[in-house]
């Protein structure tokens, strides 16, 4: 009861817009830097000038306490756009939800304090890749996907960074330079001089670059719309007291570009941390010729790769093909909407398709799973064999191999060529965007009594498996790769196991297959059993029980004491072949039923051998072997991965002294960090090692088959069920008295 969490408990607070945030701006930037790394659109310099200029109707502040400490805040409209219905506060110069939540929290207060009944709270542009709001607990979520923004990271040089654009950019790039800088007679006051490229920095000059920039925007097809800022309107307003404001912290930036006398493009940036956002851009239509605005962005990067080395650059636009051959990332903003229950999401779901049926004209830009892939500039290919994979293709298997060996290639081929054969197959999808490799998805196919299996790459020898991709990668990112794989097989169910649930592989595969239409569910799969090592191989054996360093002690004098007894630890090529014969002997003599894919073990000894992971402990009488343990050393870990003795020497207990031979060898010596007993919950294990988690396996049901809808049906009914009988399971006695 120490531990329990106080209550949470939601408030409303009706903001005075000229007032701002008032007594709460402390902690609305507070958690702006925990929870969203100090965005530069969250910070109380963009909000409070924003509520000023955009919050004549009202907003309303809704902040969740928790034993005296604001741990959530969010700006909402002040009333329901329909029937039940609230959403965020959002005029269109904010390009990300003023939504400040921690992970996991569950708003259902919320829902219950707002006026009225609340069935329905949509949180407007989300960007995931600081808080995916798509994950929060108890609650029903829908999410729609609203906007393809893209980023450029500016880690290493500018030359780096461009050199790995597309060719075609590169090209018209050059072409567009040398018309700026070589434009003859008759062009203006600028002949002859080049591009003109001007920062603004100075607080006291961000009045007349505002200006400057508005009279550009008012010049084009904006002023025309009267859509353009002014001086006297509220966008003008709003951006000379933000740019003035963040200009005196060093915070804004206006970049220019110059021909002679003439203003060709303007950009205007915020910069707080290493975070650089990208506000406004505007050109000179007269000098389209020159692609001006995609001059200065060029200029603009060159920089910023000095000015904040290691940063990134956030666009927060729709970016289309021609702009997205800019960045190094892009992801989808969302609008997340959060139902009371799931009966009201069904409800708004199929009132809103009736609505889109009765008048399809106005679902024409609603962005589906075939818009999100089209627009991705991404392409999937499909290998039927690990050799046939291109060499950055291995690379990224590679990388992934550093982190656990069952990640990597070598792995994956010597999987297929013992037991993905005869009537089943591997499959390698490669996800690639700009010619850069993504993503390597390791597919199985097989026939098995219950029909067609797609999924992992993985069987019973498989003790850990992963996607490889790339990093800074977002599940909207993979989701072309999961419509290829759903429309290649067309399979009831996709299953892939067994996975680390907290890893980051394991979240991105269950989002992406979510997102191609598949309805994912997680699974237990197995205990694992594992050492933290924390001292040396004396200390370790200091830490275990009495008993078993006794019979360590007595049963290595036992077999000390046989004629030939001994203990072997084989590490290279040149002995792997009798290690095989002998690790083939014990599993012969032992209880263990015999291996259905015979080439697979010799294969992976081998294997390890010549990677130099292989520790294969053996115990002898004589020329007899009597016990065998296949460990596996990489990456700082050490795998158990396959153990057997012969029945007739249990009384020596051969096991045992080969596991502590080969604990003291890869403590010691190899002094890695970790040991990992893999499989199972085995008693025998907890003598061992000292932690235990759980590896887990998704299956993804296709709800438009027969037997993918009746299997989800089943997992949800189970579910049910299971809820229910926990619901009004006894309480247990207490004991205590």
């Amino acid at each position: 009861m120490q531990n329990m969490k106080p209550p949470t408990t939601w408030n409303l607070v009706d903001l005075q817009p000229q007032d701002g945030l008032g007594p709460h701006r402390a902690d609305w930037d507070r958690l702006n830097d925990q929870l969203m790394g100090a965005h530069p659109l969250l910070a109380s310099s963009f909000v409070e000038p924003l509520l000023r200029q955009f919050g004549e109707t009202g907003v309303v502040l809704a902040m969740a306490d928790q034993g005296g400490h604001v741990i959530a805040m969010l700006l909402l409209n002040p009333q329901p756009r329909a029937l039940g219905v609230w959403s965020s506060f959002l005029p269109s110069q904010m390009q990300i939800g003023p939504t400040l939540l921690p992970p996991k929290l569950d708003i259902g207060g919320l829902l219950a304090v707002l006026p009225g009944y609340a069935a329905e709270l949509d949180l407007l542009c989300n960007d995931p890749h600081f808080c995916d709001l798509r994950d929060l607990p108890g609650r029903s979520v829908e999410s729609m996907p609203h906007a393809l923004t893209m980023s450029v990271n500016l880690r290493g040089g500018f030359d780096d960074y461009w050199a790995q654009r597309p060719r075609k950019l590169i090209q018209n790039m050059r072409r567009y330079l040398r018309r700026l800088q070589g434009e003859g007679e008759g062009e203006g006051q600028g002949q002859g001089q080049g591009d003109g490229f001007r920062i603004v920095t100075a607080a006291a000059d961000m009045d007349a670059a505002v200006a400057r920039y508005a009279a550009l925007e008012g010049s084009g097809w904006k002023g025309r719309e009267g859509t353009a800022i002014t001086s006297s309107n509220a966008q003008g307003r709003f951006y000379a007291e933000l740019m003035r404001t963040c200009a005196t912290q060093g915070q804004a930036l206006v970049y220019e570009l110059w021909h002679g006398q003439d203003l060709l493009a303007s950009r205007m940036l915020l910069i707080r941390g290493n975070m650089v956002v990208m506000l406004k851009t505007a050109f000179h239509e007269a000098f389209d010729r020159f692609a001006p605005g995609r001059v200065l962005l060029l200029r603009t990067l060159e920089d910023l790769f000095k000015r904040v080395p290691d940063g990134v650059v956030e666009f927060y636009t729709n970016a289309e093909a021609d702009l997205l051959a800019w960045s190094t990332s892009q992801r989808w903003i969302n609008h997340v909407s959060i139902y009371r229950h799931t009966g009201l999401r069904l409800c708004y779901d199929g009132l809103r398709r009736l609505g889109r049926a009765w008048a399809p004209h106005k679902d024409k830009h609603r962005v589906d799973a075939n818009v999100m892939v089209e627009r991705s500039g991404a392409t999937v290919e499909r290998i039927d064999s690990v050799r046939e994979l291109p060499p950055d293709a291995i690379a990224l298997l590679d990388r992934n191999e550093q982190v656990y060996i069952e990640f990597g290639a070598d792995w994956f081929e010597l999987l297929s060529d013992t037991v993905f054969r005869d009537g089943a197959k591997s499959i390698f999808y490669v996800l690639r965007r700009q010619g850069h490799v993504l993503a390597v998805l390791p597919v199985g196919v097989q026939q098995t009594a219950a029909g067609h299996q797609v999924g992992a790459l993985a069987n019973y020898y498989t003790t850990l498996y992963a996607l490889a991709v790339d990093e800074g990668l977002d599940a909207d990112d993979l989701l072309p790769m999961m419509m290829a794989l759903r429309r290649d097989h067309r399979a009831s169910a996709y299953r892939f196991w067994p996975m680390d649930p907290q890893s980051r592989d394991f979240k991105l595969l269950r989002a992406s297959l979510r997102q191609a239409g598949l309805k994912p569910r997680g699974y237990f799969a197995f205990g694992n059993w594992y050492l933290q090592v924390d001292s040396d191989w004396a200390g370790y054996l200091k830490n275990r029980s009495g008993q078993l360093r006794s019979t360590i002690k007595r049963m290595t004098k036992r077999l000390a004491a046989e004629d030939g007894g001994r203990l072997e630890i084989i590490r290279d090529e040149a002995d792997v072949e009798r290690g095989i014969a002998a690790y083939e002997a014990v599993y012969g003599a032992s209880w263990k039923v015999a291996e259905p894919y015979v080439e697979f073990i010799p294969g992976l000894i081998r294997l390890c051998a010549r990677r130099g992971w292989l520790r294969l402990g053996l115990a002898w009488i004589g020329d007899k072997p009597i016990a065998a343990q296949l460990w596996i050393v990489q990456g700082g870990r050490a795998n158990i991965y396959k153990v057997a003795y012969d029945e007739a020497y249990k009384a020596i207990a051969p096991g045992t002294l080969v596991t502590a031979l080969l604990l003291e060898e890869v403590i010691d010596r190899d002094q890695v960090a970790e040991v990992d007993y893999l499989i199972g919950d085995d008693a025998y294990k907890k003598t061992w090692m000292s932690h235990r988690r759980e590896r887990f396996g998704l299956v993804a049901y296709d709800p438009l088959t027969a037997r993918g809808l009746a299997g989800l049906t089943r997992q949800a009914v189970g579910g049910a069920w299971r809820r229910l009988r926990q619901k009004f399971k006894p309480p247990a006695e207490n004991l205590a008295g």
